[in-house]
């Protein structure tokens, strides 16, 4: 696995309304108590969004809700990247070498097993669970959109282009309903979308 070196920089002019967006979809979901969830590809886009929630922690932008990563492929990317960091750009490296793993925060947790992950659909409560695959075709990220879309308290946040013909393409099309696992699941969550993360 090849660490890039242009690897997450910090919020720049053109990011900014992006932050914002963020943390309103956070600020938002938590005051109507459902979960946050976020289709997301497992390496670097996830890495991604694991350093600016750490910053939206530590400003005290939005309030300190579980943040589950549900996708053993982004767990071992994430282990990777800790692993090897003189392979950060300029800033992230003098963040690790004053003590502060970017990539890390108290509330952040991961979910390895499958057994695991069914627990969420109980455990998981005004939380953010980030899970691949990020189009929506595969993986556990299925499961929690089978537990999540018909909740009008939950929101689904996508971070990543979704290809035609795909789960993910057609709730960002505005889908009232999708099949997931043989049953059609009707569509009441807030579905939004990150394009500048894209």
């Amino acid at each position: 696995l090849h660490v890039s070196q242009h690897s997450f920089p910090t919020r720049r002019s053109s990011d900014l309304d992006t932050y914002a967006e963020f943390k309103e979809v956070i600020n938002s979901t938590y005051n109507s108590k459902g979960n946050i969830v976020i289709p997301s590809f497992a390496v670097e886009r996830t890495q991604e969004i694991i350093f600016t929630l750490g910053q939206l922690f530590k400003e005290g932008a939005v309030p300190r809700i579980p943040v589950y990563i549900d996708s053993p492929l982004a767990i071992n990317a994430t282990e990777i990247f800790n692993n090897n960091p003189d392979c950060f750009n300029q800033e992230m490296q003098t963040l690790m070498s004053s003590g502060i793993n970017p990539l890390d925060f108290p509330n952040l947790h991961y979910v390895k097993t499958t057994e695991e992950s069914k627990s969420l659909n109980e455990k998981a409560k005004g939380s953010i669970i980030i899970s691949a695959s990020g189009m929506c075709t595969a993986g556990r990220i299925k499961y929690h959109l089978q537990n999540n879309l018909y909740k009008p308290a939950s929101s689904v946040l996508f971070v990543g282009y979704q290809a035609k013909g795909t789960v993910g393409r057609s709730l960002v099309e505005g889908a009232k309903k999708v099949h997931l696992f043989g049953e059609e699941i009707a569509v009441s969550a807030e579905i939004r979308v990150l394009g500048a993360v894209s």
